[in-house]
């Protein structure tokens, strides 16, 4: 794989088994709406129990140097890295109760992780990411959607199998 590639890969698959490229924050930076991203921060500061600001909010996915506020200071980013590991797909102790307890946190693009680590670790990586790609995309114009998007943003088309 080559260092763009790679470089790519990171910025997606998280080391829990999420796709970062439909992570909801990610895509409302994308977008830089100031409202939604006022609306998203709000929410995020609900969750943290403390204020946060939308530079905050600012993210490169789970294994860059720079990520979302609440994705700072992850267990299981710290878990995997405190193994050697990239990925929980890697670990010999998959699944341990820290990512069963993840899965079953009651955030819906959390119920998938589990599901997710062994796709990965049934077809590797990067054909996981791809597979990833392509069901978080607008089927009408190809438009990057986030796990919650009803419509997509470019076209309204209505997307279905979407939380």
């Amino acid at each position: 794989m080559t260092s763009p590639e790679r470089k790519h890969l990171e910025k997606l698959a998280a080391p829990c088994g999420l796709y970062c490229g439909a992570c909801s924050i990610i895509a409302a930076v994308r977008t830089g709406d100031p409202q939604l991203l006022e609306l998203i921060a709000g929410g995020v500061a609900k969750y943290l129990g403390h204020p946060v600001e939308v530079k905050d909010l600012t993210c490169e996915g789970c294994l860059s140097d720079v990520r979302a506020i609440m994705c700072r200071e992850c267990n299981l980013r710290a878990c995997a890295f405190e193994k050697g590991l990239t990925y929980c797909a890697q670990c010999a102790d998959f699944p341990c109760q820290q990512i069963i307890d993840f899965n079953n946190d009651g955030f819906r693009h959390h119920s998938e992780v589990l599901d997710n680590i062994r796709r990965q670790q049934e077809i590797g990586i990067e054909a996981w990411v791809k597979e990833q790609e392509d069901r978080w995309c607008c089927p009408n114009c190809g438009c990057v959607v986030d796990w919650y998007a009803g419509q997509c943003p470019n076209c309204n088309t209505t997307l279905k199998g979407h939380f």
